[in-house]
């Protein structure tokens, strides 16, 4: 099963017992029919590079035995001989039916960088795909190159995995030369980790190489089934960038940093990840049935110091389809959302339609972190239109882009308040060479409420002739 998106995109996949409350004798009684049935934990170890199930101590012989000898929670370890990275080729993916750890940073080395490379060579989907009876498993520790559709992949059957650790779409090899999954045939559209499932946390990876570097949801292309996929927590990743997040060069993603499809909701995308250097834009909401995501204290087209520009290729952040009550920074954080080619943050486009009951809030848009400089060229800080409605954009900074810090085009009902527009928090000018707030094309009933504005280069607020009735104060 792939994930999808635009028609085409990354592919997406006890004992019980009661106390009477009378006395019970103090004497211990030996019992063997307690033991029965009991899963006892084992430990697995890879010693060898071999990619065949059949050679004992490779890790398609380690998966097969947690899988099928083994029932319950297992341990995958490492114990390659030689200093690494050692290079895993498989020709098929390797399927979790059971609760399993697979942890290469137990291999003797280890010290942050992966040693152990899983290599596909173009052939297999994926490289892992968990599925039934696989819940609160763990992939820990490795780089991941060489596959069609998803470096790992996450079925509805399995939930609460833990994703750690990881290069997934690239690999180094022994001269530090860089390996990206897209130029495997076959692998043009492939993402980083295909999500159909919920409660997993992906942290401390870096994703790069690839179309999408996570897809969450469904295929959003057919009609939604209302299956959802939920809570899943998106933590502390560099996607797009180099493992240290602070270039590109040489890396990015073809298409969005994340991705969320059909019934994605309730997940939080935040803290800490970088979200740069993607052709598309860092985090994507494109279905109604995006709700209650929360994007917070992020670093969006910047790099990890919130200082440099890494662009993303359009936008930092889009919500559109129908996207409803999903926050873009809040009490949780804001996030750092400057140096986009096109924008900051969109609520709504042309080809996908608005977005509706939306919350931006403490955001930086066109900014560095420390709010001392303009960090790249923003063409405009934060836009609502194509009909969108009933959003609440508070309390952000939003200077220094290169056209206008607001657009509101065919928006209705929206609330800008409170906002620094055309300086940073602090008072220091950092102008929107345009106006500060745009509205055009019929844009009515919209709150644009005792926001403070720095000098913006034509002046505070433009309104066309078609846009009434709306609240303003300068």
């Amino acid at each position: 099963m792939r994930l999808f998106k635009r028609g085409g995109g990354g592919s997406t996949v006890s004992r019980s017992g009661a106390v009477d409350g009378r006395r019970v004798a103090r004497r211990f009684r030996p019992e063997t029919a307690g033991l029965e049935g009991r899963s006892l934990l084992s430990t697995f170890t890879v010693t060898n590079t071999s990619g065949s199930v059949a050679d004992r101590g490779s890790l398609p012989w380690a998966v097969q035995q947690a899988n099928y000898q083994s029932p319950g929670l297992d341990f995958i370890k490492f114990a390659i001989p030689g200093a690494g990275p050692h290079v895993i080729h498989v020709t098929d993916t390797l399927y979790l039916n059971q609760q399993t750890v697979v942890d290469a940073t137990t291999q003797p080395g280890y010290s942050g960088t992966p040693l152990v490379t899983i290599q596909g060579d173009g052939k297999p989907a994926s490289l892992f795909l968990l599925h039934a009876d696989s819940s609160g498993s763990t992939i820990r520790g490795f780089a991941m190159v060489g596959y069609t559709a998803n470096a790992v992949t996450i079925f509805n059957q399995s939930q609460g995995n833990w994703i750690l650790n990881n290069y997934i779409g690239f690999a180094y090899d022994a001269n530090g030369a860089a390996t990206l999954n897209r130029t495997y045939p076959g692998a043009a559209q492939a993402a980083g980790l295909g999500i159909q499932s919920s409660f997993n946390t992906v942290r401390w990876n870096t994703i790069s190489g690839v179309y999408n570097g996570v897809n969450i949801g469904g295929d959003g292309g057919a009609t939604w089934d209302g299956t959802t996929y939920k809570t899943n927590a998106i933590q502390d990743n560099q996607i797009g960038t180099d493992p240290s997040g602070s270039t590109a060069a040489g890396f990015g993603n073809d298409s969005d940093g994340i991705f969320l499809w059909s019934g994605a909701r309730e997940n939080f995308i935040g803290p800490g990840n970088v979200l740069s250097g993607n052709k598309s834009s860092g985090v994507e909401l494109l279905h109604s049935s995006n709700t209650v995501n929360v994007i917070f204290s992020n670093m969006i087209g910047v790099d990890r110091t919130g200082m440099k520009p890494i662009p993303n290729g359009e936008l930092g952040v889009l919500i559109a389809g129908g996207g409803t009550y999903n926050v873009v920074g809040g009490p949780f954080g804001g996030n750092v959302v400057s140096a986009n080619v096109l924008g900051g943050i969109n609520l709504g486009t042309s080809m996908w339609g608005g977005a509706n009951g939306n919350w931006v809030q403490n955001n930086i848009v066109g900014l560095n972190l420390a709010q001392t400089a303009v960090v790249g060229t923003q063409q405009v800080g934060i836009g609502v239109e194509s009909g969108s409605s009933y959003n609440s954009i508070s309390n952000n900074v939003v200077g220094g882009n290169v056209y206008n810090g607001f657009v509101l085009s065919d928006a209705t009902g929206n609330y800008v308040g409170l906002n620094d527009i055309g300086r940073a928090a602090g008072g220091a000018s950092f102008p929107n060479v345009n106006y500060g707030v745009v509205l055009l094309n019929k844009s009515t009933q919209n709150w644009i409420w005792y926001n403070r504005f720095g000098s913006n280069g034509k002046g505070p607020v433009y309104s066309d002739s078609t846009s009434t009735s709306n609240a303003i104060t300068t």
